[in-house]
């Protein structure tokens, strides 16, 4: 049980019909921001494990953007480039967790902090660049959007038709 010797990161991929992440709270009378995407796409919560290199980004992004998750109709499924559809990233160390003696959790292994928002920052950029090579992604004004990387932040999330997957890369 646990990762491979050879994994960098940990995903947990929720289809969504809507989601956003706050990335600033309300302050002095001002609204909280929200990082949004909405018109069906994907959640995708993010860990990097010690020894993550920047080449693990590219296989995610690749992975995540031309991987047939969505069902468009009976026996057809599609990407999320294909559909096209907008894909929000929110880093999520508790990936890491394992159960510990005394009925706690551990969350061990992962990449040092500035290491891990490089490596978080980089599979965004990725990804937006994927996206930003496609017309079909381009004229339906999809979006790659992102909380922040060592923060605790609020989540919203609706779907009609739920589908979890963990993938670890």
């Amino acid at each position: 049980e646990g990762r491979g010797s050879d994994s960098g990161a940990r995903t947990v991929i929720q289809q969504c019909s809507h989601a956003k992440v706050k990335i600033k709270p309300a302050l002095d009378g001002t609204d909280a921001q929200w990082a949004e995407v909405g018109d069906f796409g994907l959640v995708v919560y993010v860990c990097f494990f010690h020894g993550a290199t920047e080449d693990v980004t590219h296989d995610m992004a690749n992975k995540l953007m031309t991987t047939r998750l969505f069902r468009k109709n009976a026996g057809h499924s599609v990407s999320l480039l294909d559909l096209p559809g907008s894909i929000l990233f929110v880093p999520q160390d508790s990936l890491l967790g394992k159960t510990a003696p005394n009925r706690r959790m551990q969350y061990i292994g992962g990449c040092e902090l500035w290491w891990g928002a490089q490596l978080f920052s980089n599979l965004v950029s990725v990804c937006r660049e994927l996206m930003s090579g496609s017309a079909k992604c381009t004229s339906a004004g999809v979006k790659v959007e992102h909380g922040l990387y060592g923060q605790k932040q609020e989540i919203s999330l609706t779907s009609v038709e739920p589908l979890t997957v963990l993938l670890e890369f």
